[in-house]
């Protein structure tokens, strides 16, 4: 199942990319040209530098920091692939040139097999949220697994880190079913980064970056800021850095954007200089356009939809587009907040700080 989950994705996303080109070399049946579509990890030194959010699972796992959470976090990237956390913590990485390589088509871990298993969402073995043995044993059982087998980035993972697939399946078939996954043995079983923290944050507070821009989309019709409140709590207890919102910019219904600050000087010493987050979160506020309001009138959960609904029709996917676009621009104080709006006095911000600069304006004015 992960398999194809991983070729449909690669086609639809990397696939749309390549236009003329692809129409001699794609299958004429199934309309799938994995070889071609996909990229390596390794050629992708560019910006912005993609940082892919995976889960290494732990349902057996000796160490007691991770008795709860059953996982950690894994990251793949054009440098290394590997976890921060893994054994004694200091953790292990493999170059990405080097890590999941598969010798039939010359490639080592790709976008397409990173993607998709930073989005299994559905899988036996599941982090925190894996509820019980009998419904890992029943997915697994039903073929409900779209998590991925790797080789081990630490040491234990000397002779399978380089491989695309494991030598022999039925044993971590059986492991992944009876919550045997842990991060000593020479595979490891990775699966959506949403499992361990599902925002993002945690590997770029990791990271010290000084601005994160971070967009909630999750389903939260209840505005609980769950996602917010777990990637807030690990890397507390992880980091020791907290991220601080004042009073008057705490994240409400109703609010588009708000910041907080992220205090590297609790870890770091007084001399680092502190990071800033934008929060982003999808809301109406009643200024949108009508077709937004007549949609989210007649699907109440607008727009925080659950994510088990994978097929968007035209109003829909329509009305979410419509709504992002007339955030970012009222966020950015733009008189004509059209989604159709591309004129050169009106031309969408690309540096990063000065949307932070606006974020700041719009802060001022709406928390007055």
């Amino acid at each position: 199942m992960s398999a194809i989950y991983r070729e449909h994705l690669i086609r639809a996303y990397l696939g749309a990319s390549r236009t003329r080109e692809r129409l001699k070399t794609a299958n004429a049946f199934t309309d799938l040209d994995s070889d071609n579509d996909n990229i390596e990890m390794k050629n992708l030194i560019q910006k912005p530098f993609h940082v892919v959010n995976m889960t290494l699972n732990l349902a057996e796992s000796n160490n007691l920091r991770w008795q709860n959470r059953k996982a950690e976090s894994f990251t793949a990237t054009a440098l290394h692939c590997g976890s921060s956390n893994m054994g004694d913590g200091s953790g292990n990485y493999r170059a990405s040139e080097n890590y999941g390589c598969n010798t039939q088509v010359g490639q080592a871990i790709t976008l397409g097999t990173a993607a998709a298993t930073s989005g299994a969402a559905a899988s036996p073995n599941m982090g925190y949220y894996t509820s019980s043995a009998a419904v890992s044993f029943l997915m697994a059982l039903f073929n409900i697994r779209l998590g991925w087998w790797l080789g081990n980035t630490g040491k234990r993972g000397d002779d399978t880190y380089n491989l695309a697939t494991p030598r022999f399946s039925p044993r971590l078939f059986f492991a992944e079913a009876f919550g045997r996954t842990n991060d000593t043995n020479p595979y490891i079983y990775l699966s959506d980064g949403g499992h361990f923290e599902n925002l993002g944050i945690y590997e770029m507070v990791l990271r010290r970056c000084k601005l994160i821009i971070v967009c909630d989309a999750s389903a939260d019709p209840h505005f609980t800021f769950s996602d917010l409140g777990n990637a807030v709590h690990k890397i507390r207890v992880d980091m020791g850095v907290s991220i601080e919102f004042k009073k008057e910019r705490r994240p409400k219904k109703g609010g588009y954007i708000t910041m907080a600050e992220i205090k590297y000087s609790q870890a770091d010493g007084e001399a680092v200089e502190d990071g800033t987050l934008l929060y982003i979160k999808p809301t109406l506020d009643e200024s949108e356009s009508i077709d937004i309001v007549n949609y989210q009138s007649t699907n109440a959960d607008f727009p925080h939809e659950s994510t088990s609904d994978q097929m968007f029709n035209e109003a829909q996917f329509e009305s979410y587009r419509s709504l992002g676009f007339y955030m970012i621009n009222t966020i950015c104080c733009l008189e004509d907040k059209s989604p159709n709006f591309f004129s050169a006095e009106n031309k969408p911000l690309t540096d990063i700080f000065g949307f932070k600069m606006k974020a700041e304006s719009y802060l001022g004015i709406h928390n007055k």
